[in-house]
C-alpha cells in the first residue's frame, strides 16, 4: 500500500485540478540558509524527490509548445526554471568539477540515479551584467560559455531574464529594446540560439506587450497552476518554496 500511496495522490490531484493542469516552479538562489528568495541544496533534493515519487515528469518550458510532446503514461508534466544565473545554480569546483551541492549538480546526479525517469531538463533564465557579480550568467566569467554549451548540450533551456534584471515597466520604448536585444545577441554568440522565453524582472509587465511579442512564452513569478487554456505571456509559476509547496500542492514541511 505504501508504494502506491504516490500514485493515488498524483491521481487525486489530477481529478481535482483537470488533467492538463500542470505546475511551473520557480527558483532564485540555491544555497544556506533557507529563506524566501533561496533553496537549500538538502531542499532541492528533496523536491526532485517528491516530484519523483509523485510521478511528476520534468520538462523545459519552451516544451510546453509543443504539449509537452513525449510525456510517459501516468506522469503529470512539471518545469523547473531557475532566475537569476546565480552562482549556486551552476558552480564548477576548483578542479573542475561540478559541485555536487549547486543546482546543476543535484540536478545531474539526480538524472544519472534516474536516467529513464528523469531527463535532464530545466529552463534557466539568465543575466548579464548587474551589480552582483554572483548573478552575472553564473558568476564565473571565465566559465560562462563553457556553462550555457554544456546545459544546451544536456538537453535544458536558456531563456531570457533581461540583460541587467531591467523592469520593463520602467523603461521607455528604447532602453526596452535595448535590454532585450542585447540579451538576445548575447545568448545567440554564447549558445547559438536566441531565447524562445522571458523571465519577467519582479512580474514586471511592459506597458505596451507587443514590444515582447518576439518571445513566445512569458513567465509571472506567481499564480499556480497552469490548465491547457494558459495564456503564452502570462504562464504562471509557483515559487519553490515550503509555504508554496504546502499552499499548493499539500506538502507538509519535511
Amino acid at each position: 500500500m505504501k508504494k502506491l500511496l504516490p500514485l493515488l495522490i498524483a491521481l487525486l490531484l489530477i481529478s481535482s485540478r483537470g488533467e492538463a493542469n500542470f505546475p511551473v516552479l520557480e527558483y532564485h538562489l540555491i544555497g544556506t540558509p533557507e529563506g524566501r528568495w533561496q533553496r537549500t541544496p538538502a531542499n532541492f533534493r528533496g523536491d526532485l524527490e517528491w516530484l519523483y515519487q509523485h510521478n511528476y515528469y520534468p520538462f523545459n518550458l519552451r516544451d510546453l509548445l509543443a504539449g509537452f510532446n513525449g510525456l510517459p503514461k501516468g506522469k503529470q508534466p512539471v518545469v523547473l526554471t531557475f532566475d537569476d544565473s546565480t552562482i549556486g545554480q551552476f558552480r564548477y569546483l576548483p578542479d573542475g568539477r561540478i559541485d555536487p551541492d549547486c543546482a546543476v549538480g543535484i540536478l545531474k546526479a539526480f538524472h544519472d540515479k534516474h536516467r529513464r525517469d528523469w531527463p535532464m531538463r530545466a529552463t534557466f533564465f539568465v543575466l548579464f551584467e548587474t551589480n552582483a557579480p554572483d548573478h552575472n550568467l553564473f558568476g564565473q566569467p571565465d566559465l560562462a560559455a563553457k556553462k550555457l554549451r554544456q546545459l544546451t548540450e544536456w538537453g535544458m533551456e536558456i531563456g531570457c531574464h533581461t540583460y541587467s534584471h531591467d523592469r520593463l515597466d520602467k523603461l521607455g520604448p528604447a532602453a526596452l529594446r535595448r535590454t532585450l536585444e542585447r540579451s538576445q545577441k548575447g545568448l545567440k554568440k554564447l549558445t547559438g540560439n536566441e531565447a524562445v522565453s522571458l523571465s519577467l524582472p519582479q512580474g514586471a509587465y511592459p506597458k505596451d506587450l507587443t514590444s515582447i511579442s518576439e518571445f513566445k512564452l512569458v513567465a509571472e513569478v506567481a499564480g499556480g497552476f497552469n490548465d491547457d487554456k494558459y495564456d503564452p505571456l502570462h504562464v504562471k509559476r509557483i515559487q519553490a518554496i515550503d509555504s508554496e509547496w504546502r499552499r499548493f500542492f499539500k506538502r507538509s514541511a519535511e
